[in-house]
């Protein structure tokens, strides 16, 4: 095959730089025909892996309600080194008219995640792999037994890169952006008068629908109705109770599990603020949701039983006091009748007494 004088010099050129490149270098990567890029999806957590055959995968992941991720994961059996490393572009051999270009430096850590990045880093990774261009990670430089020191690299192959990105992409767009801690427990405030939901109560109640249904571990939802001191003391009641069923039955009404939620209304027993103002009533006008999973449960009925045993120690204490109290009592009287008879005779008795003075004399 032909090739002009100027395009062999730069093909040599590229070569000496890539064969010098991996002097003494421990390489990582995926051959052309087992490389891949996989997505893995939840309605929570979302991910996109690149097998790394011996030393681990590059992953970038994003769970709900956090940010995205991207990092190095090693299998345990390749140490990155600790310290400067650096990110470029690496071209395969047959683009002789490419040459390698610094993306960034980044520092490894000890431990199986050496190599995390920032999001602007993230986004030039996601460039370079999406225009089909691989990567390379070259650590810093470690001494060996040899007189040459040895670096380490780690190579992303971009072969299936962009049609997985975009799987990836649909994934995070469908995720629920918030987590179990923050869709726990949510209060939807009803007015004095209510006619019915709001469109912000129903936007609430929508977001707690579609984590119930999606999370498995949710196994039990506690609707309790509170109220205001206004009105008679069955008002009170009914209103508590008619805004505690309504977000039952919408929540049902969107898929909710019937036999997860258990339904109660309080009147105003349980109040969070000043009955005496205008804010305040409405602060107590409200309906509680809280959502209960398996760890949530467990510390549940943790403090239940110690709530329990409290209130039989309570319980037996009291006792004890009413028992002393009582067995006081029964002494005092005992003491009062003594005293009552050795203070004060009967005229019988008293006859008695000189009949037996009598008798002795």
């Amino acid at each position: 095959m032909f090739f002009s004088s100027r395009f062999s010099h730069h093909l040599l050129t590229v070569v000496g730089l890539l064969s010098a490149s991996f002097a003494n270098a421990q390489i990582y990567t995926a051959d052309l025909s087992s490389s891949e890029w996989k997505t893995i999806s939840s309605p929570f957590a979302c991910s996109l892996n690149h097998n790394i055959p011996i030393f681990g995968k590059a992953v970038f992941s994003r769970k709900a309600g956090g940010g995205e991720l991207f990092y190095l994961e090693t299998l345990g059996k390749v140490v990155f080194p600790v310290g400067q490393a650096t990110l470029e572009t690496f071209p395969p051999v047959w683009r002789s008219d490419v040459l390698p270009v610094h993306v960034g430096d980044v520092t490894a850590i000890a431990g199986k995640q050496p190599i995390t990045l920032n999001s602007a880093q993230i986004a030039a990774v996601v460039i370079q792999l999406s225009a089909g261009v691989n990567l390379m990670y070259t650590s810093q430089s470690v001494a060996t037994v040899s007189s040459s020191p040895a670096v380490t690299r780690v190579i992303l192959t971009a072969k299936n890169f962009a049609s997985a990105y975009k799987s990836y992409q649909q994934c995070i767009a469908d995720i629920i952006p918030y987590t179990f801690a923050q869709i726990a427990r949510t209060t939807i405030n009803y007015s004095e008068k209510s006619t019915g939901l709001t469109v912000n109560n129903k936007t609430d109640l929508n977001k707690i629908a579609r984590y119930i249904k999606a999370d498995a571990n949710v196994v039990g939802v506690f609707v309790d109705g509170h109220s205001d001191n206004s009105g008679t003391a069955e008002a009170r009641e009914a209103a508590s109770r008619q805004a505690a069923e309504s977000v039952t039955t919408y929540l049902t009404e969107r898929g909710v599990a019937v036999d997860k939620v258990t339904t109660r209304w309080h009147a105003d027993k349980f109040l969070i603020a000043n009955n005496k103002t205008d804010a305040g009533r409405a602060q107590n006008r409200r309906v509680t949701v809280r959502l209960e999973d398996e760890a949530t449960h467990k510390e549940f009925m943790k403090k239940e039983e110690e709530n329990r045993k409290a209130d039989e120690k309570a319980a037996a204490g009291k006792a004890l006091v009413e028992t002393k109290k009582s067995d006081a009592s029964v002494g005092a009287a005992i003491n009062n009748s003594s005293s009552s008879r050795s203070g004060k005779m009967s005229p019988e008795e008293i006859s008695r007494m000189v009949e037996g003075l009598d008798i002795l004399k």
